[in-house]
């Protein structure tokens, strides 16, 4: 029997770590999510301890998409939300992460002060904080910041401002990024940077030549990852809102279902749009 290659190799192991969780998928949730795909073409009523289907076809979705621009406009603001949550938290994870992946004193500790937010903190915590406005920075609220956002108006001025009232509380959610990008720093070989430290260069020509260009599949998970928890965070108000419509008689399930998949469609396609982004890059290092 040939050796196998080490390309081989690498991706027995990978589905040997993505195996088990495959295999939980297929068991716990795979029903589950075709099923309320299911539920999705049909007016679902509750009745006693069952389920009445009545098969709608497209209805449900032509109505979230042509006709209930309620619909429209919350996964709108959603977007616009997340798309300028992301890079913040994204650019903070790599900016820290260098800084941790330092030696020093207290090292340990700091990444456990940034990491511990999120194993700790609940949804209707990070809600009251927000709602309270304890989740920002006090120079943020200036009048000079207040006066501008109101000149920007709409609904970039309300994103920005939602930003703002939240600073802090978004920059909890760069724990688990953080961590993946210190593991990337820490896979690249120290000899790289002997080589380069011999050949003259500094620390910042370090930086952008071998840190950042070896971190760069390590930047698209976090990115993917951020992605995902942004789009279920619990001040995600989408998440309040298919739930308001699976807890209303008229709508149910079916419609809530719909909505849930349309929204469902828009984070894979923010997930593809990251992927383009980062596809070039990728490959060159793979090269």
């Amino acid at each position: 029997m040939k050796k196998l290659k080490i390309e081989s190799k690498q991706k027995i192991i990978g589905f040997a770590f993505v195996g088990p969780w495959l295999l939980g998928f297929a068991v716990f949730s795979a029903y589950p999510l075709l099923y309320s795909l299911y539920m999705s073409f049909n007016k679902v009523k509750v009745s006693g301890s069952a389920l009445k289907m009545e098969w709608m076809g497209w209805e449900n979705y032509n109505k979230a998409l042509l006709r209930d621009a309620e619909v429209m406009n919350n996964l709108i603001k959603v977007l616009q939300n997340t798309v300028i949550i992301i890079p913040i938290i994204v650019v903070f994870a790599i900016i820290m992460a260098l800084l941790l992946n330092e030696e020093f004193k207290g090292r340990s500790f700091i990444r456990a002060v940034f990491f511990l937010p999120v194993l700790l903190t609940s949804g209707n915590l990070i809600e009251s904080l927000t709602a309270q406005g304890q989740g920002t920075v006090s120079f943020l609220k200036s009048d000079t910041i207040n006066s501008l956002l109101a000149n920007i108006g709409g609904s970039l001025g309300e994103t920005l401002t939602m930003v703002i009232d939240s600073f802090l509380i978004i920059l909890w959610y760069s724990g688990v990024q953080m961590l993946i990008l210190i593991a990337g720093m820490q896979s690249v070989n120290p000899s790289v940077y002997e080589a380069a430290t011999i050949d003259g260069a500094g620390k910042w020509e370090s930086l952008w030549l071998i840190t950042l260009p070896n971190l760069v599949p390590f930047i698209l998970l976090a990115t993917i990852y951020t992605v995902v928890d942004q789009f279920t965070a619990p001040f995600n108000k989408i998440m309040d809102f298919i739930m308001g419509h699976m807890n209303n008689v008229k709508t149910g399930y079916g419609y809530a279902s719909a909505i849930s998949f349309l929204y469902f469609l828009l984070i894979l396609g923010m997930i593809g749009i990251v992927f383009l982004m980062f596809r070039r890059s990728v490959t060159e290092k793979k090269r």
